[in-house]
């Protein structure tokens, strides 16, 4: 079994928010209206309670400190988490999540009350979800609204417009998976839709949502397997993207990922990140992690590289009890969407990795549907690839097929 210290790294109108208080209205990330649908972006306060845990690591305060980290994390005899906790810390706080909720202008398909939650995985924010370049060929958001859903995209803690806590004790995995469940009992409670109108010109009535999907990429799918394993009352349907697990998975450590701190690779866009905030260093190792070359559009390369986002050291080791917890009460479908070419999951080849008879049995028994599918020619970050709006077709279709 790989190592659980090496894991977390294979999965990742506008109004503002600041605690206690309201900022002034923001544009960063917006991507805006089109004539089928309609979005707004606002940074929403998120409560959320967690058990994080204190534990031995290399503090990163500068590049020269990346290697110490990186060779502790990778190094055969370091000890596993629970030798290296030395206590836990109990978190309740409320956070500034920056969200984007889009909702077809007009609900042609039925579909516009089923809301997607989206969560992405490391190395980027809500713009995974909703690419900027070529819109209409790359971005998830837009092809999930053709298709008639609504969708709320959001910045993980510690990414993008959200809060950027502590980046040892508190910006942790076990915290990401209560900041989802948040944002879902938000959304089935109707108070997502009362947050929300204020946001949309004109007044547009936004749909109180009925059915909740639920998607990740890469380490968001393991925090929305989390979920499902922990509240699986709350997900009526998931899609995992860019996580599997089998014995592949992990074969490489931290040294793959080239890592900087974060402050150093881009003074300006990292500025508010502090100690402990590391992210991917150059675009060759981006492009090792995420894309595969058979479909690599060079623009989506620069496009990627451009939004990346750090993660946190205290994401690391903590990230291994979420890890493949089995969901043995979620009763919604499931599809597991894989590139063939997945390197950080799969070591570059998907295909034949899996049974999903064992999976269904061990992890999901009481899975309405479980299906895995293969998307051809892809890598890691399967929304950056030129078959990208194939793929999503694949997840809609599923969806539909189990009344979704």
């Amino acid at each position: 079994m790989p190592r659980l210290n090496n894991l977390y790294f294979w999965f990742s109108a506008c109004l503002s928010y600041t605690r206690g208080s309201l900022a002034s209205p923001t544009s960063d990330h917006f991507h805006g209206s089109t004539p089928y649908m309609t979005c707004a972006t606002w940074t929403l306060p998120v409560a959320a309670t967690a058990d994080n845990v204190i534990f031995d690591v290399p503090h990163v305060d500068s590049d020269i400190d990346v290697p110490d980290y990186v060779w502790y994390e990778d190094t055969w005899s370091t000890p596993n988490l629970a030798a290296r906790t030395r206590s836990t810390l109990h978190v309740d706080d409320t956070f500034g999540i920056n969200v984007q909720l889009c909702m077809p202008t007009l609900d042609t398909k039925g579909k516009r009350q089923i809301l997607q939650i989206a969560t992405p995985g490391f190395g980027f924010d809500k713009r995974y979800w909703d690419v900027e370049v070529e819109s209409d060929k790359y971005s998830y958001v837009r092809a999930a609204v053709k298709a008639g859903y609504s969708i709320l995209t959001y910045d993980r803690l510690g990414t993008g417009l959200s809060d950027k806590p502590d980046a040892y004790n508190i910006v942790q995995a076990p915290l990401q998976v209560e900041i989802l469940k948040s944002l879902t009992i938000l959304a089935r409670n109707g108070e997502l839709t009362k947050a929300a109108e204020p946001h949309f010109a004109g007044g547009l009535a936004v749909s109180n949502f009925t059915k909740f999907v639920h998607i990740g990429h890469s380490f968001g799918s393991t925090v929305t397997n989390a979920l499902q394993a922990q509240y699986p009352e709350l997900s009526d349907g998931a899609i995992q993207t860019g996580w599997l697990v089998s014995e592949h998975l992990g074969t490489f450590g931290q040294a793959a990922f080239g890592y900087q701190y974060a402050r150093q690779n881009d003074p300006i866009k990292f500025n508010d990140r502090g100690s402990g905030y590391i992210v991917t260093g150059t675009k060759n190792s981006f492009q090792q992690l995420f894309l595969a070359k058979a479909l690599l559009d060079p623009k989506m390369l620069n496009y990627g590289n451009s939004i990346k986002q750090p993660g946190t050291v205290g994401e690391g080791a903590p990230t291994g009890p979420i890890i493949g917890i089995p969901a043995i009460d979620f009763k919604g479908p499931l599809q597991i969407f894989m590139g063939e070419h997945d390197f950080p999951i799969c070591d570059g080849d998907c295909k034949g990795v899996y049974n999903v008879t064992e999976l269904k049995k061990s992890s999901f028994p009481k899975a309405s549907a479980l299906e895995v599918y293969i998307q051809p020619g892809t890598g890691h970050g399967c929304a950056l690839h030129k078959n990208a709006t194939a793929g999503y077709q694949v997840m809609f279709d599923f969806l539909d097929s189990n009344g979704l």
